[in-house]
């Protein structure tokens, strides 16, 4: 199975366009998967650069409402007609909103989106599967959600609510090497989708752990996780997932990837945007 990275923070060069935001092409035996968008046309640009014809994806997997994992959603219908959309029936239920310092900014979903849901599989609370490919919807919070959340919301007309991240997805691909499993931010709490993984397929060993943990870096409007709450977290991931390979970056900060890669070691490898992974 190979995955390239058609979009992430940062690139490998300057050959390609890198922007805030994720999107995965995932090549298996028998699908040709898109894992998220971006939040622009960008990710088509650089499909283009690594020969990737973007026509022959037969399956996309939104992970959340954001604008920087389903902006780029729409572009990629305008030009493939026929890949089946997999996203949670929540993303359409509200839009989605920051608000630091006071300033309102919108991140949720472009509403020209909403013509095109008859090409969209809506999932509640039922995990989807087929081919070994295993798209999961509910996600317990047995572990504390990422404190980078605080200033999420979601908006129901002029009433906004605390975003609960109802309307986020965890993708696995169950294969002879073991589970792969993708994050698109991990706004749930990443100990709490790979929890959910082992909970949709018991008796697994989860081989690699690939996209962003949501342990974003500490600014003046936004408190977020201590070192020592970070050297915990990544000590219960080792725990869950012994031996698993992580593939980090976009809403990972930096500080966080110490941390992380102090305790992974050469476990903890970095995404950019044109990298080729074969796992």
């Amino acid at each position: 199975m190979k995955v390239t990275t058609l979009l992430e923070n940062s690139s490998l060069n300057e050959h390609f366009v890198s922007e805030h935001g994720l999107s995965l092409y995932i090549k298996t035996e028998a699908n040709t998967i898109l894992f998220d968008t971006g939040k622009t046309d960008a990710f088509l640009k650089n499909a283009e650069k690594l020969n990737l014809n973007l026509k022959e994806v037969d399956t996309v997997i939104i992970s959340h409402g954001h604008y920087d994992h389903i902006g780029g959603l729409i572009h990629f219908l305008n030009m493939n007609q026929k890949a089946t959309v997999y996203l949670k029936r929540a993303v359409f239920d509200f839009q989605y909103v920051s608000i630091r310092t006071n300033e309102k900014k919108n991140i949720g979903y472009p509403t020209e989106l909403l013509k095109y849901k008859n090409r969209c599989i809506l999932l509640e609370n039922t995990t989807i599967s087929f081919d070994n490919l295993h798209i999961i919807p509910t996600i317990h919070k047995i572990y504390t959600l990422p404190k980078g959340n605080n200033l999420l919301y979601k908006q129901n007309g002029k009433t906004l609510i605390k975003d609960d991240f109802e309307h986020e997805l965890v993708f696995a691909i169950n294969t002879t090497k073991g589970i792969h499993l993708f994050s698109g931010c991990a706004h749930n709490g990443i100990l709490n989708m790979v929890s959910a993984v082992k909970s949709a397929l018991p008796n697994s060993t989860i081989k690699t752990i690939m996209g962003g943990f949501h342990l974003v870096d500490t600014t003046p409007s936004m408190e977020t996780e201590t070192d020592l709450e970070l050297t915990a977290i990544a000590r219960e991931l080792k725990r869950l997932a012994n031996g698993a390979t992580y593939y980090t970056g976009h809403c990972t900060g930096h500080n966080a990837s110490k941390k992380l890669a102090a305790i992974f070691k050469n476990h903890l490898q970095k995404l950019a945007t044109g990298k080729e992974i074969i796992i």
